[in-house]
């Protein structure tokens, strides 16, 4: 973590002033601290260069700590399907199959190898449109970061795929964040690589619950971001306090009909944000101003059914296939 950012990050339980006592800084990066308030005495220690800024295991649900435990799950009871899992070519492997690989990768460490295998298994999974949107769409944010103060707050980085894309040619310091410090120390082995401009910081946190000052955050990030946060709440009116200037947010709204799909929207309650023209309504409710940009339509089919894992799926919408729209919501 830049020791830049301590000065714009507070206690995300009270808000109150931190008291920062470091214990090994490199250069302008602080790898091992600890954060107390001056308020509420909460402590948010840094380690490994990630800033875990959580009030409480209860405060959201870390998919990516539920997505390891079942991977050990998986490694103990299920021994032969990981040896299948690991040894079958991976020419010959089915993507859902593929992408639970390089998640067995990741939690044996082996970083790289892990992230290949879900490239390949990505490939696969999605149509080359929908490819083509994605891309479209990181191209989009990328394009409208040039020139705008930093620094870049990439909302529920995840896997760091819009990283991927900022880093190389970001001339503003960029912070990745999410709810689990598990996977942002994965994202900070394989991102250090890749960038080129003024540095990377990774903050642990709740997105409805950031651990930023008042209108300290003057441009925030997001690719599909909002729809993972479950029960997202006021998220919106947190965003709208600490964001001084823009938020590029990647999304794709489905349409309002019934069916299985709605059904799963209202069972994860996103209805709010994976409607476009209730996203806009809430997000002008926050007190933001907010229009679509760079919007196109593609047919969206169901990820498919692991093979080795039997009815194991990778997302859990679409449900049946559907025209959706990707976009980018430009919200300040």
């Amino acid at each position: 973590m830049r020791d830049s950012l301590i000065h714009s990050l507070v206690c995300p339980y009270c808000r109150g002033q931190l008291v920062w006592e470091f214990e090994l800084r490199v250069g302008t990066e602080i790898e091992e601290a600890d954060a107390r308030c001056r308020s509420c005495e909460a402590l948010y220690p840094t380690r490994k260069g990630v800033g875990a800024f959580l009030t409480s295991k209860e405060t959201a649900k870390d998919m990516w700590e539920v997505a390891d435990s079942q991977i050990e799950g998986l490694v103990m009871n299920e021994p032969k399907k990981i040896k299948r899992l690991l040894e079958t070519p991976m020419a010959a492997m089915n993507p859902t199959d593929l992408f639970f690989r390089g998640l067995v990768l990741d939690s044996q460490g082996r970083y790289r190898e892990g992230k290949e295998a879900r490239d390949r298994a990505l490939e696969g999974m999605y149509s080359p449109e929908q490819h083509a949107c994605i891309r479209s769409q990181m191209d989009f944010v990328r394009k409208r970061l040039a020139g705008r103060p930093g620094p870049v707050v990439d909302l529920a980085s995840g896997m760091g795929a819009l990283l991927e894309v900022l880093l190389p040619v970001a001339t503003q310091h960029l912070v990745a964040s999410d709810v689990s410090p598990r996977v942002l120390t994965r994202d900070r082995s394989l991102l250090k690589d890749r960038v080129q401009g003024p540095g990377l910081s990774l903050l642990a946190f709740d997105a409805r619950r950031t651990p930023f000052a008042d209108r300290s955050v003057p441009t925030m990030v997001s690719y599909l971001g909002l729809a993972n946060i479950q029960d997202p709440g006021d998220l919106l009116r947190e965003l709208r306090r600490i964001v001084s200037g823009e938020l590029c947010a990647i999304s794709v709204f489905y349409p309002k009909e019934e069916g299985s799909n709605a059904d799963t929207i209202r069972q994860f309650k996103l209805e709010r944000l994976l409607y476009c023209e209730s996203a806009l309504r809430s997000f002008r409710e926050a007190g933001f101003e907010v229009r679509v940009e760079n919007a196109q339509t593609v047919l969206a089919r169901p990820t498919p059914e692991g093979v080795i894992l039997k009815g194991a799926q990778t997302d859990r919408l679409p449900v049946v296939e559907t025209q959706v729209e990707w976009c980018t919501l430009v919200a300040g």
